[in-house]
């Protein structure tokens, strides 16, 4: 606890250090330091049709594409970016990577711009604990890059889910399915619609949003996160 603490006060005397790392001042004009930048985990997402992201939601999903702009493992800088995005206040991380993302899908030959941004919504409870969801702070930046609208009033999380553990994966996208709802219907009628989280591992939430969404009348799904496993 003293050490989060110190980590938290030096985040504050010292703001530009590396958003990855948090311990080596930023390169000049980044957001990160030179040893975070040429080690950053960069996916080929982009560029790749049949990727990590599309091959995981094969034949459940119909995807326009989808992509993570890092790779995600155990134990690395981006875990550590993550957590500081999700629990300690740095909404920074997620524009920055909003920026990034922006510009990669604008490159990518397979998106072909999406009507409309969705972020994976959290509860309203978690939401005032932390003061913001990571996952609409990302969507935001995407959408201020890109041009596409945004909206996270359209699919919501009307209660918390029940514990993963233990279930298939089946169960966990049901499980997880009934605690969201679709608040503005009309809204998605024929779109394609971009849907935004900050790191896909099972996929389940992911695929229960997609679900949702086009229950709800969307034509098209695209699928973009900060991160990845694989």
């Amino acid at each position: 606890m003293i050490k989060k603490l110190l980590e938290d006060l030096i985040h504050t005397i010292f703001p530009d250090l590396c958003l990855a790392c948090s311990k080596l001042p930023k390169a000049a004009e980044a957001s990160f330091c030179v040893e975070c930048l040429h080690k950053m985990p960069y996916t080929d997402h982009f560029i790749i049709k049949d990727n990590a992201v599309t091959n995981h939601l094969r034949g459940r999903i119909n995807l326009v594409h989808g992509a993570a702009i890092l790779y995600f493992r155990e134990g690395s800088f981006v875990r550590n970016m993550l957590h500081q995005l999700k629990y300690k206040g740095r909404r920074e991380i997620g524009e920055v990577m909003g920026e990034i993302g922006a510009r990669k899908m604008l490159e990518s030959p397979f998106y072909n711009i999406p009507d409309i941004i969705i972020p994976v919504p959290v509860h309203p409870k978690k939401v005032r604990k932390r003061g913001y969801n990571q996952s609409t702070i990302f969507g935001l930046a995407v959408s201020q890059g890109t041009g596409i609208p945004f909206n996270d009033k359209i699919i919501i999380k009307s209660m918390e889910s029940d514990s993963q553990t233990g279930k298939s994966r089946t169960d966990r996208v049901m499980n997880v399915s009934k605690v969201f709802e679709i608040a503005q219907k009309e809204t998605l009628q024929n779109k394609h619609v971009l849907i935004v989280d900050d790191v896909i591992t099972t996929g389940a939430t992911l695929e229960a949003c997609c679900l949702k969404a086009l229950e709800a009348g969307a034509s098209k799904i695209s699928i973009l996160c900060i991160a990845a496993t694989g």
